[in-house]
């Protein structure tokens, strides 16, 4: 539970982490190329795409890791969540490709049918790069997870460069080249490196329905939470243009470095948070709990009031043209929901422990409202109020989890201070060396 004990794993994920943020500057190369209708188009297929394989792992994925380190269940796990949540994939990808015609008419989006055509091929080349990763994380292998997320991005990286400098505009079709290609590395990635580690059988004790009594209640859940997350481009694609919607996307992209900061801190708390909870390591599970969340406090703070109080304005102004410009409005709000994801972290211990329900029942409620809020922006035409429904969510969700840990886990606002303690011992320890 030491920082220095795990600091190899802690630097990896932050190096991987760093990707996003490296990709975070490239994307602002691809939205300079690219007019707002163009990106919001773009914008709805990628979040057509991760929410399919959000499902597609809450459902399937996850129990590789639930059910992955008793012998008795490991293997045959691996083979549901590859046979299962391929036909998932098949299955949905292709009824949205059926019915693109309908989904013109609704979102009045001629270009719903160039976004359903290219979804099943998009979403079949993602699945070998998505359920190795699983591995990687199940073991805590931070080194490989960054290896097969840098084929990923350093191709979409060196492509979008080179067409940056080749070609005066961008159109949906170039940015679906550009992300195909990352796609087939790091697929391809993912196998050559993880495949040893996956072992399948059709032998073992884990039976469907034990299997579909832990995924279920996280799929609802992680169905609900999606909407803010991800779904949330959909619902203002329906009140507004697509252009509002790139401009929209464009300082969620932004925001996405808060989103993949609490994804980071996940992936080391759940996996470390199951194997604790079998070995009956109570003391240690309440010592991870504060530690994460006190860490991952203390440096969205720090950032939040970096781009609160001119950063953000700054940057954008710097690197977006004109017509983006509303984007800096838009993601300073967002900016408030960021101080209340560190509390969330304590949803994986709950998810690790099994009270799924719980976490369900939260989501759900958080969801609602902020779909609601989404509802009122769009029918009132409210553009500078776009990312309420994110705030929203947030805010309730961190703020269930708080005061759930607090009744069950002794957990408590000062447990704040932790990380700065934990952070000067281990500055001190270095300067006495």
């Amino acid at each position: 539970m030491k920082l220095s004990e795990n600091i190899d794993k802690v630097v990896w994920t932050l190096l991987d982490k760093g990707l996003y943020i490296i990709y975070g500057f490239v994307t602002l190369l691809q939205i300079r190329r690219l007019e707002p209708a163009e990106f919001g188009i773009y914008a709805i297929l990628i979040t057509i795409h991760t929410w399919l394989f959000i499902l597609s792992d809450s459902l399937f994925y996850q129990g590789i890791i639930q059910f992955g380190f008793n012998p008795q269940t490991e293997k045959r796990a691996n083979l549901f969540a590859l046979l299962l949540s391929s036909a998932f994939i098949f299955i949905v990808s292709f009824s949205l490709y059926l019915c693109s015609d309908y989904l013109v008419v609704i979102f009045k989006e001629p270009a719903f049918k160039k976004i359903t055509y290219i979804l099943p091929f998009l979403s079949f080349l993602s699945i070998p790069r998505i359920y190795f990763l699983k591995f990687a994380f199940k073991h805590s292998n931070t080194f490989e997870l960054f290896v097969v997320n840098s084929s990923f991005f350093l191709t979409m990286s060196l492509l979008t460069i080179y067409f940056f400098f080749t070609k005066p505009l961008f159109t949906f079709e170039l940015m679906v080249t550009i992300y195909l290609s990352g796609t087939i590395l790091s697929s391809a990635t993912a196998f050559l490196l993880l495949r040893k580690k996956v072992t399948l059988s059709s032998k073992g004790t884990l039976t469907l329905r034990e299997y579909f009594s832990f995924g279920l209640p996280i799929v609802f859940y992680s169905f609900f939470q999606s909407i803010p997350r991800q779904l949330d481009v959909l619902i203002l694609q329906y009140f507004f243009q697509s252009k509002i919607v790139g401009i929209y996307y464009s300082a969620k992209t932004l925001f996405r470095l808060f989103e993949e900061g609490l994804n980071a801190a996940y992936s080391l708390v759940y996996p470390t948070a199951v194997r604790l909870i079998a070995k009956g390591k109570s003391q240690d599970l309440k010592s991870l709990m504060d530690k994460s969340t006190s860490f991952t406090f203390i440096l969205v703070l720090f950032l939040f009031v970096i781009l609160q109080f001119g950063g953000s304005e700054l940057f954008i102004r710097f690197f977006l043209p004109e017509k983006y410009l509303l984007s800096i409005s838009i993601f300073n709000f967002m900016l408030i929901a960021a101080l209340f994801m560190p509390f969330q972290l304590n949803a994986s211990l709950m998810i690790a422990e099994q009270k799924t329900k719980t976490v369900a029942m939260y989501i759900f409620f958080s969801a609602f409202a902020s779909f609601a809020s989404f509802l009122i922006v769009g029918i009132y035409k409210l553009e500078n109020l776009l990312p309420l429904g994110i705030v929203i969510y947030y805010f309730l969700f961190g703020l269930l989890v708080y005061f759930y840990s607090c009744k069950n886990y002794s957990f408590s606002i000062l447990s704040l201070r932790q990380g700065l303690f934990d952070i000067w011992y281990y500055l001190r320890n270095i300067a006495h060396k």
